[in-house]
């Protein structure tokens, strides 16, 4: 993976995480296919390796009924059962669209949440650049300053401020996230 898109994927899994959501995720490994409801910040939660599929909740609570029942319902499907939260390869999707549907929680499509993100995450870029373009960076630059003269008496190794910079991105839209949070 290049620079920019891990760049591109710490904002997204920074948006994801600070607007609270949970996932439902399928993932697969040799013969079974896995139902689980992860926490935004997590590896699986973020697109770990054998996801097929996920969907985002506004609680965790919600996504793990959602999970554990379509776990249940699928397993239901197979005349061998599968063993805990594993279930076979046949249509896991359409069990966690059922679930979520009888027991009356909105799922939201990665699509549609990864969109909302992007959005976002250009508005905070564009939103640099116009400041940067009109010199208004000041502050910003002041702080990298602070942090760099902090760091230095502490006698931490400073960040560059190109990283110092992604992680100041990183805080900008982890704030828009969270307070899109509730609306």
């Amino acid at each position: 993976m290049s620079q920019c898109a891990d760049k591109d994927a710490a904002l997204l899994a920074a948006y994801r995480e600070a607007s609270g959501l949970a996932a439902v995720v399928i993932t697969a490994n040799s013969d079974a296919v896995r139902i689980a409801a992860v926490a935004a910040g997590s590896a699986e939660a973020n697109g770990a390796h054998g996801m097929l599929a996920r969907w985002w909740c506004r609680r965790l609570r919600d996504a793990e009924r959602v999970a554990a029942a379509a776990a249940a319902r699928s397993r239901q499907r197979e005349s061998n059962g599968g063993a805990g939260d594993e279930v076979s390869l046949q249509a896991p999707g359409e069990a966690v669209e059922a679930a979520a549907k009888r027991l009356n929680i909105a799922l939201r499509s990665d699509g549609d949440v990864t969109a909302e993100a992007v959005a976002a995450i250009a508005r905070v870029e564009a939103e640099l650049q116009r400041l940067m373009l009109a010199g208004d960076l000041k502050s910003v630059n002041r702080a990298y300053r602070t942090y760099r003269i902090e760091a230095t008496a502490r006698g931490e190794r400073v960040l560059r401020y190109a990283d110092w910079m992604s992680q100041y991105k990183e805080k900008l839209v982890r704030d828009v996230a969270a307070a899109l949070r509730y609306f």
